[in-house]
Parts: structure tokens; sequence; C-alpha cells
């Protein structure tokens, strides 16, 4: 190559990797963590810019993420996840938000906080299996079609398989109540306002009953409700009545609050469990919702500053 051609190459370099910055995008945040991470399967050491669709692998330390419009994650050790602008996909172990305007996604299942001061922390326990967490604040869990499945309290934490909506049917248990004149019933497990209609409910108002059914492809009437149910079986689980007609959904739902958070082990374990949206949930009691901190991230944080 002539002496030229080499200068003229050499001039090139810069051009080629300016041009190779604005292909990959404008930056959205930075990861960083007391010790080594993955990015993209590069080992990067203490912290990282992030562009849109980065592959983030933490080892045996936690990382925090700080996104546009401050939005705040973290990624407990022995973490896979994929971040984007507006969300976050879990492909391995727990993440936790921390921040609205945001969700974390994990086997269909998407989680989002309600309020600002909210946690939600998400772990990916198997293929089609996801614990959620809620601390400081409720909530909210949908489906991939954005129907809501489950609504967790503060201190609440719920274990979800995904089941296929072609055969399952929806299953939910609580106390039958009328509002505005229609059928409602708040599910026990999930905390989630149903509007149910079929024959012979009218019989069971005010008492707790357990509901099978099908989802209606017509939306529902009652404000506040996810999905409007056809009852195909009714089964009345106790003799004691309640008022008949409930002012709002919360009135159904706290007779069987308590009851979420008493079943312990997942869902094959003999624990209550609820079919909404095509997502089987039970109350579980473990260490995801109670831990101060989350596994590798230790009293020390990491500091965003650079």
């Amino acid at each position: 190559m002539s002496r030229f051609a080499r200068r003229a190459w050499l001039g090139l370099l810069p051009l080629c990797v300016l041009t190779a910055g604005f292909a990959a995008g404008s930056a959205i945040g930075l990861v960083v963590a007391n010790g080594s991470f993955q990015l993209d399967h590069s080992t990067v050491w203490a912290s990282a810019t992030l562009f849109d669709g980065n592959v983030i692998e933490t080892n045996v330390s936690s990382s925090q993420l700080q996104l546009s419009k401050g939005v705040n994650l973290r990624l407990a050790a022995q973490t896979r996840a994929r971040v984007y602008e507006s969300r976050l996909v879990l492909e391995k172990g727990i993440g936790q938000l921390a921040s609205t305007n945001y969700r974390i996604e994990a086997a269909t299942l998407r989680v989002e906080v309600d309020k600002p001061g909210a946690t939600a922390r998400v772990q990916l326990a198997g293929p089609e299996r996801v614990v959620v967490a809620a601390r400081d604040g409720s909530v909210r869990v949908t489906n991939a079609e954005g129907v809501l499945v489950a609504r967790l309290r503060s201190g609440g934490e719920m274990t979800f398989e995904p089941q296929d909506v072609s055969v399952v049917a929806t299953k939910v248990s609580g106390i039958l109540a009328l509002k505005d004149g229609k059928f409602i019933v708040v599910d026990r497990v999930t905390n989630v306002t149903m509007q149910v209609q079929g024959a012979g409910l009218e019989a069971e108002v005010g008492k707790l009953v357990e509901i099978t059914g099908t989802v209606d492809p017509a939306p529902p009437t009652v404000p506040g409700a996810s999905q409007l149910i056809n009852v195909t079986s009714i089964k009345r689980l106790t003799k004691a009545a309640r008022p008949a007609a409930a002012a709002g959904a919360g009135a159904a739902g706290a007779a069987g609050g308590a009851a979420a958070g008493a079943a312990a082990g997942g869902l094959s374990t003999g624990a209550i469990v609820a079919i909404v949206g095509g997502v089987a949930a039970a109350g579980t009691v473990g260490g995801l919702a109670a831990a101060d901190a989350l596994p590798g991230q230790g009293s020390s944080q990491p500091s965003t500053s650079r």
C-alpha cells in the first residue's frame, strides 16, 4: 500500500468509528457494580453506558441501572436481563424495579409499580414460573395482552405460571357482591375484580364462593373490573353471610386478602390457586418480599457518579 493510500485509510478510521456510534443509537442510561459484569457477553468492570437492547449478566455482585427519566433498577447476583428504554426483559435471576412508567417482563408477564416509592421484585424461578413481591407500595401484574391478573399489596408475594389460554378456564374465589346491579367478585388470591354473569348468582350474593367460567369477549361494564366472566359453575365455600351489596370492589376483596398470604409453597402444594387471564397464581410466603437486600447487593452501594 502506498504512503498516500495508507494515510487516506487512517483518515477514514475516525469517520467509521463515529458512524458506528450513530448506528448504535443514543445511550439510555448507566450500569454500575461493585465488581465485574458481562455486557453483551464482554467483561466490564465498575460501570458502562447502556444502549437499547444491551444484555447484562451479573456475576457475584448485583448491578444498579440508572436509566433516562429517573428509572431505577437493580439486578441481583447471577442474573441476566435485556434492557430497553421502556422495559427490562428478565431472562434469569432476580430484578428489582423502583420507578413508575417502566416495567419488568418475565415469561409473558409484565410487572409495574403503582406509584412512586413502591418497589417490585421479580424472580424467574423456572421457564414458566415467576415470583413477584411488593415492597413499600402495591404492584400490578398483567399478561401479554395487558389484562390485569394480580394486584399485590405491600409486603405481598405471589407465584405465577402462565397457562395455555386455549384450554384453561378462569377460576376465582371470593365474596360475591352486587355493584350497580351487576355481579362482581374480587378474587381473594390476586385481588383482581371480575364481573361475572350467569344463572344461579342471585342466591349466592354475600357468600364466599368459588367460580369457574370462561372469558366473555365483551368488555366488562363495571368500572375497575379486569374481565367479564361467563360462569359455568359456582360452589359455595362457606355459610357465613356478608352484606348483599358492596359499595365498591374493596369490600369483597378484604374478606379473602389474608388467605393469599397464608398459602405457602407455590402452585403445587395445595395452596389456594386462582386462574386469571390465562395465568395461574398462588400466594406464597418467601424471602423475596422480606429480604432487605438482593443476593450480591451487600451493605455497600455502588456509586452512579463517573
